[in-house]
């Protein structure tokens, strides 16, 4: 009877098992169009009781069967195309790292807060959700290493988001001088040397900060078609290398020739129709190296930089002055700083030599309302705190009027005598008190003098991703800029993953610890954009297994029929 017993469990646990294996395939077949769907296989375990004769092998009692599902999460299925622009398939061992959102939002920040639990995931059918972040149809959020203000890209994990991404300036890689910087003498040995200031241009470095930059001639008391020529940096943000160029005019007015005064050699070629370019080289606080190249003209040109016939008026003036020494004492002379409503304004003077230094004043607005600026004397070749030229910062605020309200919190009658510099260690005071500003809504500032080749602007039009997981953001101007980049993790153990709703899973001990990075880092692949991956469903192996499965359900209830009409038989015997 103990047979018949153990017979009859032993098919209970065949139908089970035919039940467990039924699940699977039917799992696989409703999901065969599951984007990033891994099938699972059944494989089938038997428990041995024990033997009927004491060291027989041969002579096993089985009592039950078991079916273990096993997981195939390293199969990869196919790329197909999508119509998604923001679709991804992992060509590689990688999976997409995800978040679930908590369910908390802030609509008045228009964000979301998310679990910190990280999930992976296979399925890279991404798009834009109303908050700009990038969500897959399962609803898992994206993560990445997105860029902050600077550029510089963050080595955190973040949800990644493509709202409302503003275009960064470009860097400047050149300057573009068209100006008419003074009038040809009317006589060759009886003139005043004439100066001039440019207009400042606002460049920007690598990380998009802007600096402002402008240029400073001087015509020779000896010889009124030779100029000193120098670039300089005009609001102390960095150092503009020292530079000195001899420009030369002919008696057109017309580019002649350009000499380095440091090398005393010719800049380029004095050839009619040759541009004239210089080289310019600036270092900015996070010790980032810009080089630039500064446009004058062409040689012999009528257009660039010029000088006008001594009956004519200069299309452009200058726009700054120099201090004025004397003694231990600088002045700056009535100027007008900026506007008494504008924000965010500097002012620079025109450096000139003091004590075997260069030496300006600079101007910095740190408030708008009311009014509030910053002065201290500078070295504009060098922003270094070893600079021969050291001074404390001022405050000055302003009335509404554009006249000085008071200095350092005090009477205004201090911008006389409060502002002092140490200039190669001998003291000099400031007199500050000709700054102002102007009621007027701008200062019609020459915008055309001095210009440079940055792209300011931009309308964001929407992301794109790239092979290598760069998140670009797309403008109207043709520009792309990166966002941020797509983040992808990769495991010892793939098969060892906890699976979760949602074609998810989690890591566990068996999978190992999870090695993410950027894509291609750890092994994790590349990006086939516009490609999701197929579900890993072997239709026709699953519906011939399905049959099999179907034929070994039904032989184990036939065994359990068996098993009844067994002992209803033994039963009867009693009777």
């Amino acid at each position: 009877m103990a047979g018949v017993f153990n017979a009859l469990t032993t098919a209970v646990s065949g139908i089970n098992a035919q039940a467990d294996a039924f699940t699977n395939l039917s799992n696989n077949i409703a999901n065969s169009q599951t984007v990033g769907y891994k099938a699972s296989t059944t494989a089938f375990a038997d428990y041995v009781s024990g033997n009927l004769r004491l060291n027989s092998a041969s002579q096993a009692e089985s009592n039950t069967v078991q079916a273990v599902t096993v997981q195939h999460v390293d199969n990869s299925g196919t790329a197909t195309k999508s119509t998604n622009s923001l679709a991804m398939h992992v060509s590689g061992a990688g999976m997409f790292t995800v978040s679930k959102p908590s369910g908390v939002s802030s609509s008045a920040s228009n964000t979301t807060s998310f679990q910190a639990q990280q999930y992976y995931t296979r399925n890279g059918d991404f798009y834009q959700d109303k908050k700009g972040y990038l969500v897959n149809t399962s609803g898992y959020y994206l993560n990445g290493y997105m860029v902050d203000n600077t550029g510089a890209l963050s080595n955190q994990l973040s949800q990644v988001n493509v709202a409302n991404i503003g275009f960064k300036p470009t860097t400047t890689t050149t300057l573009k001088m068209n100006a008419e910087i003074g009038k040809l003498p009317a006589q060759s040995t009886n003139y005043t040397p004439q100066s001039y200031t440019s207009p400042t241009t606002t460049t920007y470095d690598s990380s998009s900060n802007p600096h402002k930059i402008a240029t400073q001639w001087q015509e020779s008391s000896t010889n009124p078609l030779v100029w000193d020529m120098s670039v300089y940096d005009a609001d102390g943000t960095g150092t503009i290398a020292p530079n000195d160029y001899q420009v030369t005019f002919d008696n057109s007015g017309n580019l002649a020739s350009v000499v380095d005064k440091s090398t005393n050699q010719q800049v380029g070629s004095s050839t009619p129709g040759s541009t004239v370019s210089i080289p310019i080289s600036a270092k900015y606080a996070q010790n980032d190296s810009q080089h630039m190249n500064f446009l004058l003209g062409t040689i012999g040109g009528k257009t660039g930089t010029t000088m006008v016939a001594p009956n004519a008026i200069p299309s452009t003036t200058s726009q700054a002055a120099p201090l004025s020494a004397s003694g231990t004492t600088l002045t700056m002379g009535k100027t007008l700083l900026g506007t008494a409503t504008g924000s965010n304004q500097s002012y620079m003077t025109t450096p000139m030599e003091v004590n075997g230094t260069q030496v300006a004043a600079k101007w910095t607005q740190s408030s708008a309302s009311p009014p509030t600026w910053t002065v201290q004397a500078v070295n504009p070749y060098d922003s270094s705190s070893s600079s021969s030229v050291q001074g404390a910062s001022h405050t000055v605020v302003f009335n509404p009027d554009g006249t000085m309200k008071t200095v350092d919190g005090g009477d205004p009658s201090a911008a006389k005598t409060a502002i002092t510099a140490s200039i190669k260690g001998q003291n000099y005071t400031l007199d500050m008190s000709g700054g102002s500003l102007t009621t007027s809504p701008t200062l019609n500032a020459d915008t055309s003098a001095l210009t440079n080749d940055s792209v300011v602007s931009g309308t964001y039009t929407g992301p794109s991703i790239q092979s290598d997981g760069s998140i670009m953001a797309q403008f109207d101007n043709g520009y792309s800029q990166l966002i941020g980049k797509v983040s992808l993790t990769n495991f010892n153990n793939f098969n060892g993953l906890r699976a979760v709703d949602g074609q998810a899973y989690l890591a566990t001990s068996d999978s190992g610890t999870p090695q993410t990075g950027v894509v291609g880092t750890n092994g994790t692949g590349s990006l086939a954009v516009g490609y999701t991956e197929s579900s890993t469903t072997d239709l026709t192996g699953d519906l011939s297994a399905l049959i099999v499965a179907q034929e070994a359900y039904t032989a184990n209830t036939k065994t359990v029929t068996t098993a009844d009409q067994m002992l209803q038989s033994t039963i009867a015997m009693k009777q």
